[in-house]
């Protein structure tokens, strides 16, 4: 099983969903999901994307004049194809086009932002770790953007991967990606949720296996 950033079928969920990859590619992907539940767990959180992108007017589909974060949207085709180096024209077509049409659809359907302040503010540890980190949330056309400093308190012998999951009002978590903290370094991560402010329930920073050990309430 390959996992984190060491595994090549990484960015394949959103293009295996959306019917993108060749006929060998995905049987090679579907191969490759029986035996790894991180990509299996990235396909269920894009499996609904067809059914939205279906329900979305193309003559509504406008482009947002600010920069959306990849981290807004599961579909990372881009990069796959940059990682990967097949052809993959027509993915990086769908890629762009999927990315207009539910931005269009988040304006659409929900409420406008309010202001952000971009007050920084600090995490709560929720279980004993290490990492230390503060977030700035700020409001933007499609939703929010999210920034986050991460550190270490005190020495550590290893890289950690931590990743940034955010719950809306109802209790619905949505990952918005990780990163990997080397030991005596400062990580600046930004990531993106199609969420406003408002509908931010609260951040969690949470180790590889779930374990949530920063929490930042709304």
């Amino acid at each position: 099983m390959s996992t984190g950033d060491t595994d090549p079928y990484r960015f394949d969920d959103a293009a295996y969903v959306l019917g993108a990859l060749s006929p060998d590619e995905r049987l090679e992907f579907e191969a490759h999901l029986l035996t790894c539940a991180d990509c299996t767990a990235r396909v269920r959180e894009v499996e609904t994307l067809p059914a939205v992108l279906a329900d979305v007017d193309p003559a509504e589909v406008v482009a947002d004049p600010e920069p959306v974060p990849d981290t807004l949207l599961p579909l990372l085709l881009r990069a796959a194809a940059q990682r990967r180096r097949r052809q993959r024209v027509v993915v990086g077509t769908l890629a762009g086009l999927a990315a207009a049409c539910v931005i269009t659809l988040v304006v659409a359907l929900w409420p406008s932002a309010s202001p952000s302040t971009g007050q920084r503010r600090e995490f709560v540890a929720v279980a004993q770790s290490p990492v230390q980190a503060s977030a700035t949330l700020t409001a933007k056309s499609w939703g929010t953007a999210i920034d986050v400093r991460c550190h270490y308190l005190y020495d550590v012998s290893r890289t950690w991967r931590y990743n940034l999951i955010v719950f809306d009002r109802q209790g619905t978590a949505h990952r918005l990606g990780d990163w990997r903290l080397p030991p005596d370094s400062d990580i600046d991560y930004q990531a993106g949720t199609a969420l406003s402010p408002a509908q931010i329930a609260s951040l969690e920073i949470t180790l590889p296996d779930g374990t949530a050990v920063l929490r930042l309430q709304m």
